[in-house]
């Protein structure tokens, strides 16, 4: 009786849409209960080990309980491998019906027309853009665009991980080891000088998002800005953004473990559960992966979290994350939107928040929830208030790879540069990235 009831009651949700602006009959939005079963694929990228594949898991299951007539099917993408796949898919046409975005691709692939835009009753059907941080709507649609083509979903919002053991040994009081640049660099310092068996950081540096993504909240810090406002231009030739790398590559050269710095980001976290670096930097997903494993070698003599420091313009944090996209050559259009709405409703939102660790985009779904509440998670519940995007040009995965290119002397220089070296790698850097951006419909993805 209860299962006929919800059926019932997804039937007529899936009916509903928001009235016309001539006060017509609402439209209809969604996949209503009736109509004939359908399959649809979806592409998800996890950040992390097995987790993050148990809860889509528990998605799927949680929402063909609901809606017996549309099956998803799952498929597991390296994110490395992510941008080519979907550049492809969006050409060939033989993609799949949902994937997850990148934020910092929304803008590339929308320009592509590779990507089918929510209407507006679609849009009013998951809450409307209040029912989303502010800076996660901001990646929902291209620089100059109204259409939004992407919905957001999970929140990347970076926070420093620290070994509670290594900083009492130093005599480092962690209430104040990490507030501000000065007290962030004099922390690692102290470490290094203890003679500490742990490196002061871990930090990985060979791959290209990770590495953007660590550095871009010291520059914003210091008042610059890797572009300008409407993202025709590139600021890291200017001195706060020259100060900014000058202090970021110095921390590398001097207190980054070796072996550290030859990993990609995205595998320092287990590197630093094992044991290397006292500080780390890393999304809350880490969080999830470590409380669920405790007794491993950096973790069982204790770890906390911070947020990032502040430079003298302020507190800042990447905000990334991941948005969802229905392609547009997607078979099952009206399918594809009911699993968009579901991973976005507050009870997916905030079961899959719990299982993996990910920040929900939507803000009602925090609150009740060990997000809200496990202390691991404090510092970045702060951090979200401090969080910031890039802008959602079309041209940002060419500008990434860019810097990520032009950066590579940076982290492997044989100690810290001055500030005259560092100058001269971000004044060829912005003009690479100035040339880049005189051909506005240049997106870095497609033939």
């Amino acid at each position: 009786m209860y299962r006929l009831l919800a059926v019932a009651a997804v039937a007529a949700l899936s009916l509903t849409g928001c009235a016309a602006k001539d006060g017509t009959a609402p439209e209809t939005v969604g996949y209503a209960a009736d109509r004939p079963p359908v399959t649809i694929d979806f592409w998800y990228m996890p950040a992390g080990g097995p987790i993050q594949d148990q809860a889509v898991r528990t998605e799927t299951e949680e929402f063909h309980a609901l809606h017996p007539n549309i099956t998803v099917r799952p498929v597991r993408i390296a994110w490395e491998d992510a941008l080519t796949r979907l550049s492809t898919a969006s050409t060939s046409g033989e993609g799949p019906d949902v994937t997850q975005l990148g934020t910092t691709w929304v803008g590339g692939f929308s320009s592509f027309g590779a990507l089918r835009p929510y209407t507006d009753a679609e849009i009013a059907a998951v809450g409307g853009q209040d029912a989303f941080a502010a800076a996660s709507w901001s990646s929902s649609h291209r620089v100059g665009s109204s259409e939004i083509t992407a919905m957001p979903w999970l929140i990347d919002i970076r926070a420093l991980f620290y070994r509670t053991d290594v900083l009492a040994k130093a005599g480092i009081d962690p209430e104040t080891a990490f507030d501000t640049w000065e007290s962030f660099e004099a922390t690692l310092k102290k470490i290094k000088d203890s003679g500490s068996p742990v490196a002061p950081l871990a930090i990985g540096n060979q791959n290209t998002f990770g590495i953007i993504h660590n550095m871009a909240p010291f520059i914003w810090g210091a008042g610059g800005d890797l572009l300008d406002a409407d993202g025709t231009r590139s600021r890291l030739a200017e001195p706060a953004a020259v100060e900014a790398v000058s202090y970021y590559q110095r921390l590398i050269a001097l207190y980054d473990d070796p072996k550290a710095m030859r990993l990609t980001s995205s595998d320092v976290p287990a590197a630093f559960a094992d044991g290397i670096g006292a500080v780390a930097m890393d999304n809350s997903q880490s969080v999830a992966d470590f409380l669920a494993d405790p007794t491993r070698a950096g973790l069982k003599a204790g770890w906390a979290t911070a947020p990032m420091p502040a430079g003298k313009a302020g507190r800042f944090g990447f905000l990334g994350g991941s948005n969802l996209a229905i392609l547009k050559g997607a078979r099952h259009p009206d399918a594809a939107f009911e699993w968009v709405r579901f991973l976005t409703g507050k009870q997916s939102q905030q079961r899959y928040g719990v299982n993996s660790g990910l920040w929900p985009s939507r803000t009602e779904a925090v609150a009740g929830t060990k997000l809200a509440t496990e202390p691991a998670y404090g510092a970045f519940r702060e951090m979200i208030g401090y969080g910031r995007m890039y802008p959602s040009v079309p041209a940002w995965i060419t500008v990434e790879t860019i810097i990520a290119k032009n950066f590579t002397e940076l982290w492997h220089a044989p100690g810290a540069l001055s500030r005259d070296a560092v100058q001269a790698i971000l004044t060829r850097t912005t003009a690479d990235i100035n040339e880049a951006l005189k051909d506005p419909a240049h997106t870095g993805i497609g033939p």
